[in-house]
């Protein structure tokens, strides 16, 4: 600590390993902790406004770039809640496209945060630059995982980010069969590097602390549930139409995002209430991986969400690779007649698992299927109050301990939600006042 007894102060001007503009204050009183805030700070970006006026189908090319990590669940999850308004069911080549689109999308992001985010942490760096003379064959590894997930959204997407050849029951190209030969080739090499960073993973030593709270996923009983199933939250079934109404959103003076709750309490969504919910369902070598991590389910150490993460890594590249082996033709289908939908108003939704949990997108549509209402719900709004109340019950136990060590051991339980503020530059400003 530093300065006088009643001002005592810790902040950290720049934490440059957060989607988006945040900080997090602390007051504390002797050993009790007073006061724990995630301020959000950045302006509000109005894109459930922003499509409201357009077509239906538009909004998938909008609501992407509300992340340029999560676009591609965006894209989806958009695309699927206006095909839900317009009762639009596609054919088994989309969804399977779709699947592995989304697939890629987390490799990508997880691949991402586990190594130039999560893993500096864990080997004493600042940076995966700091450690490519040290940890070569971890930078490597590194590169080739985020560089597969980049080549599959490419692939199915057209792009690395912001796919679009994404369409309402659709898709407006199919990748040639070359292309998917070079990324199966590319997944035979990614579900080894995967389950060799679950192991690098499982060796680094974590912070004993753990806090039991409801945990949120989607659940259908039959798979590790994607772009499938129905919200289970807290052991209650959610019919996807009600998830809005279910939840409460809060507003507080210090944050520019709302603060989610679940019969007035905190729920927590993401990788490690997935992995706790929908173990059974991972993929053989998941399991495998899973049992071997020493990962004790349900879960409820924040750290761990880390681990989790590489965890779903190892499935993602085999489910992958077992969705892209079925897919046997490429025919293309053909476009959708909007003609056919005129009628009266109608509302649609859809709630998929993004990389960091439940993303909910909800369109209202009128007769001549222009939007004229939406509701977005993301997964960090979700996980704001668990993110505050792990803070106030964490930070306890490391109180008296040098200044340095508090700062990282907060930073890096922030990290482990792997929050996305936005996809901005960002960084994290932390004050700690001794009151």
């Amino acid at each position: 600590m530093t300065g006088n007894k009643a001002g005592s102060k810790i902040k950290i001007d720049h934490m440059a390993k957060i989607y988006g503009h945040a900080s997090l204050e602390v007051k504390i009183r002797g050993r009790q902790v007073k006061k724990a805030q995630i301020n959000v700070f950045e302006s509000s970006r109005f894109f459930e406004h922003l499509v409201k006026g357009k077509r239906f189908e538009e909004a998938r090319r909008l609501t992407p770039r509300i992340c340029g990590i999560c676009a591609a669940s965006h894209n989806i999850t958009s695309i699927m809640a206006a095909e839900n308004a317009a009762g639009i069911e596609p054919d088994e080549q989309v969804k399977r496209l779709r699947e592995v689109l989304i697939l890629g999308g987390w490799i990508q992001s997880h691949a991402l945060h586990a190594y130039f985010l999560a893993l500096p942490d864990y080997m004493g760096h600042g940076s995966i630059i700091d450690m490519a003379g040290e940890h070569r064959e971890e930078v490597e590894r590194a590169f080739r995982l985020k560089k597969l997930g980049n080549d599959i959204i490419e692939a199915i997407g057209g792009r690395a980010t912001h796919p679009v050849t994404t369409n309402v029951g659709r898709f407006t190209n199919i990748p040639e069969s070359g292309r998917i030969k070079e990324i199966k080739k590319s997944l035979e090499t990614g579900i080894k590097d995967a389950l060799k960073t679950v192991k690098l993973f499982s060796s680094f030593k974590i912070p004993e602390f753990s806090r039991e709270r409801p945990l949120g996923s989607l659940s259908d009983g039959k798979n590790y549930s994607i772009l499938s199933g129905e919200p289970l939250i807290a052991g209650d079934r959610v019919n996807s139409r009600d998830f809005a109404k279910k939840v409460k959103l809060e507003s507080r003076p210090y944050s520019t995002s709302k603060f989610l709750s679940y019969r007035g309490k905190e729920y927590l969504t993401g990788p490690l209430a997935r992995i706790s919910i929908n173990h059974r369902h991972l993929s053989p070598k998941a399991r495998t991986a899973l049992k071997r991590s020493g990962l004790h389910l349900p879960d409820y150490n924040p750290f761990n969400a880390n681990l989790a993460r590489v965890v779903e890594m190892v499935h993602c590249v085999e489910r992958c690779y077992d969705a892209i082996k079925k897919i046997k033709t490429y025919t293309e289908p053909e476009a959708f007649d909007f003609r056919k939908l005129s009628g009266g108003k109608r509302t649609g939704c859809a709630i998929t698992e993004a990389p960091r949990g439940m993303l909910y997108h909800e369109y209202t549509i009128d007769r001549n299927l222009f939007i004229t209402g939406s509701n977005i719900i993301t997964p960090t709004a979700q996980n704001l109050n668990p993110m505050e109340n792990d803070v106030k019950s964490f930070l306890p136990g490391v109180l008296g301990k040098p200044k340095g060590v508090i700062i990282n051991e907060l930073e890096k339980l922030i990290r482990s939600f792997d929050p996305c503020i936005s996809c901005a530059t960002h960084f994290l400003d932390v004050r700690l006042t001794e009151v």
